[in-house]
């Protein structure tokens, strides 16, 4: 790759929905703004020959269409070599697409469930356009805070892939894997569980998808391993930021007068916003006093009926304001073990590469410095969140 701009290949043999001249055309654009050669791969069928310019190679969910023995094993040899594996699918997995992605997918311990991922809570408008949150430290994930993925089916792993994104704990199917990774030998592959989390005018309306989106194809060409600590890299930006201050004075100009305009127009929304916010908490706190009497009512109804007739009636319907609150403390401390235990896996998984010398000492003690600092804000958290549920808990 030294020398080079690394090449991507995406597939256009397996009627493939992500494609460079349509669904994938603003994704390809992000790809050359960042020094990435992409090109679509029509030559029929996969051929070992043809990939060997090739750094990365994806496909963008198959469509009624399956790939042949003699081709799984050159994907298989392609990433063996050192070759970058992204494969991506849509709800439904396998069986609702009609292809055979998880026969690649399972050698390298990850396959794609037969589901299609909702989030009634977590959503961009509607629940089967999830925003995925629960995020692990990973050199695709930096400076990524969310992911909006549409139409997913979920993911199944083994002990040989890392889960990256999962969902949340009240989607269905809820801590499952949505994106994965594996890496065999010398090669990385990389699994999502829709292709529309790159989709123009679908995923990559979210920020964090363009940011990971080259994140991605950077851990897969090998490009990480090349160059020095992201930490460095961005000195580097500042310094070559500060040489080219006098050259941009003009734009800079102009682009302060739109960022005042912005800024206006930002703080006018949020006065907005205020008085919206007060006039909810109006409301909510009607509906408050209002179920609070009915509970009281409730009571009272059920001690006479059961008096007068005998009759047993549940007399706790309704949960109070406390029993709520405490009911979400404990999801998220349920979500905040599950993260820990996420970020469990990947160190082990990380001392395992550095330990048989396929991760340098630089990128392990980057990686780790990374985790461990990552587990102490969660352990905190739950802390804080254990004692707010054991306050609620404890009577007056």
């Amino acid at each position: 790759m030294s020398g080079r701009r690394p090449k991507i290949y995406f597939d256009q043999t397996q009627n493939e929905r992500g494609r460079l001249d349509s669904t994938y055309s603003e994704l390809g654009k992000i790809l050359r703004d960042n020094d990435f050669d992409v090109e679509p791969y029509t030559e029929f069928m996969l051929l070992a020959k043809n990939l060997k310019d090739a750094d990365v190679l994806v496909f963008g969910c198959p469509n009624s269409s399956k790939l042949r023995s003699p081709e799984i094993d050159v994907l298989l040899k392609f990433v063996k070599n050192g070759g970058g594996l992204m494969l991506l699918s849509l709800s439904g997995g396998d069986k609702g697409l009609m292809n055979n992605m998880s026969q690649v997918s399972e050698e390298f311990g990850i396959i794609f469930d037969n589901t299609a991922v909702k989030d009634e809570r977590h959503n961009a408008g509607i629940p089967t356009m999830p925003i995925i949150r629960e995020i692990v430290p990973h050199p695709t994930t930096e400076d990524v805070e969310d992911l909006l993925i549409p139409s997913a089916c979920s993911l199944r792993l083994t002990s040989k892939a890392i889960a990256l994104a999962r969902t949340s704990d009240v989607a269905d199917p809820s801590n499952v894997p949505i994106i994965a990774t594996a890496e065999p030998g010398k090669g990385r592959v990389m699994c999502i569980g829709s292709y529309e989390i790159f989709r123009r005018g679908g995923g990559l309306k979210n920020k964090g998808n363009a940011i990971f989106a080259v994140n991605a194809f950077k851990w897969l060409s090998g490009e990480f391993l090349m160059t020095k600590p992201s930490s460095v890299v961005k000195e580097q930006e500042k310094t070559e930021s500060a040489k080219t201050k006098e050259m941009s004075a003009q734009v800079d100009s102009a682009q302060s007068v739109e960022f005042e305009q912005t800024l206006r127009r930002l703080v006018n929304a949020v006065f907005d916003l205020q008085k919206d916010i007060s006039n909810i908490k109006e409301q909510v706190g009607s509906v408050e006093s209002n179920i609070e009497l009915l509970r009281n009512q409730f009571q009272d109804f059920a001690e006479k009926t059961q008096q007068q007739l005998g009759v047993m009636i549940p007399a706790r319907q309704f949960k109070t304001a406390e029993e709520n609150k405490a009911a979400d403390i404990e999801a998220d401390i349920k979500s905040l073990l599950k993260e820990v235990t996420s970020i469990d896996q990947l160190c082990e998984h990380i001392e395992q590469k550095y330990a048989t010398g396929a991760m340098s000492k630089e990128s392990y003690t980057e990686q780790i410095e990374k985790l461990n600092t990552k587990l102490t804000s969660l352990r905190k958290k739950i802390e804080k969140k254990q004692k707010e549920l054991e306050q609620l808990k404890t009577p007056e």
